[in-house]
C-alpha cells in the first residue's frame, strides 16, 4: 500500500508537470530571481510577465530542478508564485535553493531558471532605516496583527511591516511613551495618565485610569491582565473590564521598563530599582546589583533569562525576576529598551543597536542610523524601532 501511495504521488507530480492535457503551452521562466535570507524565511523577488504562472521550486540541496523538486530531500512548490514571494517555515543557518519555471493556461512547465540561493538566519544583524514619519520622537511601539508606534503630542502611527507607515487620528494631544498588545488588545500610555485602547490598531478610544502621573511602560500577560508604570513609583493595573486600579509599588523611583514571563511582572527603574510581582497588584523589591537608570527589561524563553538595561550600557541578567546578577556593560550609551524575539535586540542614544542570543555575550548590529532610539517591536518574525524625531527602523 505504502508504494502505491509513493507511485500515485508521483503520478501526481508528473501530472502537473505535464499540465494534464489542458492545452495550455510552456512559458519562459522569469529574466531573474533574487533571493533574499530573513529569519526563517526566504523572500523571493523575480519579474513577472502577465498571463504567465509561475511555480517556485525550493529545496535545501542543490541538486534541484524543476523536475525532480518532489524526489529531492526537503524538496516543495509554490504554485501560482507572487513576487514578492516569502518562503517561510525554513530552518535558521540552513541553506535553501530555488529555481522557478513558467506556463500558460495550466499548460507545463518550461525551462527551470538557474538557482539561486539563500541561508535564513536571525533578524536584528542588519537594518534599514525609513524616512522619519513625524518630526516629534516616537518613543513606544508593539505589534499585534500590525505595528503601533506612538510618541510626542499624542502622534500615533500603524504598519503591517514596520516600513509603510499610516498617520491614526490623533485621540488625545498628550504625549505618549508606551505601548503593548495582548489578548486582543493594543494599549498606549503617556503623559498624565493618558491611556488608549484599540482592538484593530485604527480606532482608539481613552479610559481612564484614576492617576495624574505620567506613564512610561506597559506589559501584559497575554490573557487579559495589563499593568502600566511610571513617574513616582506609579503602578496601575488592570484585570479585566477597562478599570484600572492603583498598585503599592513600595518606591518613589521612577519605573521605566515592564516585563511579564512565567507567571511573574518585573519592573525595573531610576537608580537601579527593580521589582517583581505575581499578579500585578502586590510587588516586592530585590536587589538589581546596580545603581545606575535601568531603562527596559526582557525576557527569552529560549534561554531562559531576564535582561534589563539602562544608562551607561548597563546589563544585569536573573534567571527568575529574584536574583539578579551585574554583567560588563555592553556600550557606552544609554540603552533605552531590549525586546526578545528571535534573540534579544537592545536600542539605546545615538542609534547603537546590541543583539545577543543568550543575554550573556551582545554584538553591534549596523543600525544606519545616528538618532536616539527608544522602544524596539518583534512580529512576523522580524524588528521595528523607533525613536526621535520620527527615526524608523526596520531588521529582517
Amino acid at each position: 500500500m505504502k508504494r502505491l501511495f509513493v507511485w500515485l504521488a508521483g503520478m501526481l507530480a508528473i501530472a502537473l508537470l505535464a499540465g494534464c492535457d489542458s492545452g495550455g503551452k510552456s512559458a519562459d521562466p522569469p529574466a531573474s530571481v533574487v533571493a533574499q535570507a530573513r529569519e526563517n524565511s526566504v523572500l523571493v523577488t523575480f519579474p513577472m510577465v502577465d498571463g504567465v504562472e509561475y511555480w517556485l521550486f525550493y529545496a535545501p540541496t542543490g541538486e534541484l530542478t524543476s523536475t525532480n523538486f518532489n524526489s529531492v530531500a526537503g524538496g516543495k512548490v509554490i504554485t501560482a508564485a507572487w513576487s514578492p514571494q516569502l518562503v517561510s517555515g525554513l530552518t535558521n543557518g540552513v541553506t535553501y535553493y530555488f529555481t522557478m519555471n513558467g506556463r500558460t493556461a495550466g499548460g507545463p512547465g518550461g525551462t527551470g531558471t538557474p538557482l539561486v540561493s539563500a541561508t535564513p538566519r536571525l533578524a536584528g544583524a542588519t537594518w534599514t532605516a525609513g524616512a522619519p514619519i513625524v518630526a516629534g520622537d516616537l518613543r513606544g511601539t508593539a505589534f499585534g496583527a500590525a505595528f503601533v508606534a506612538v510618541g510626542a503630542n499624542g502622534a500615533m502611527f500603524s504598519s503591517p511591516d514596520g516600513v509603510s507607515w499610516t498617520a491614526l487620528a490623533y485621540v488625545v494631544s498628550s504625549d505618549l511613551n508606551a505601548a503593548t498588545f495582548g489578548a486582543s488588545n493594543y494599549l498606549a500610555a503617556g503623559a498624565g495618565g493618558t491611556m488608549l485602547v484599540s482592538t484593530d490598531a485604527t480606532t482608539w478610544s481613552q479610559q481612564s485610569t484614576g492617576t495624574t502621573s505620567d506613564l512610561y511602560a506597559l506589559t501584559n500577560n497575554g490573557a487579559g491582565t495589563y499593568v502600566a508604570a511610571g513617574a513616582n513609583g506609579t503602578i496601575i493595573v488592570n484585570a479585566g473590564g477597562g478599570i484600572w486600579t492603583s498598585a503599592n509599588s513600595g518606591t518613589s523611583s521612577s519605573l521605566y521598563g515592564l516585563a511579564y514571563a512565567n507567571g511573574r511582572y518585573v519592573a525595573v527603574g531610576g537608580g537601579g530599582v527593580a521589582l517583581t510581582s505575581t499578579d500585578g497588584t502586590n510587588w516586592t523589591g530585590v536587589v538589581s546589583q546596580s545603581a545606575l537608570d535601568l531603562k527596559g527589561v526582557a525576557y527569552s524563553s529560549t534561554a531562559g533569562v531576564f535582561v534589563a538595561v539602562g544608562a551607561a550600557g548597563t546589563l544585569v541578567t536573573s534567571p527568575d525576576g529574584l536574583t539578579w546578577t551585574r554583567r560588563p556593560p555592553i556600550s557606552n550609551k544609554t540603552l533605552n529598551s531590549v525586546v526578545f524575539g528571535g534573540q534579544f535586540v537592545a536600542g539605546g542614544n545615538d542609534g547603537v543597536v546590541l543583539t545577543s542570543t543568550d543575554g550573556l555575550t551582545w554584538t553591534t548590529a549596523a543600525s544606519t542610523t545616528t538618532g536616539n532610539l527608544y522602544a524596539t517591536a518583534y512580529g512576523s518574525s522580524h524588528y521595528a524601532a523607533v525613536g526621535a524625531a520620527g527615526t524608523n527602523l526596520t531588521s529582517y
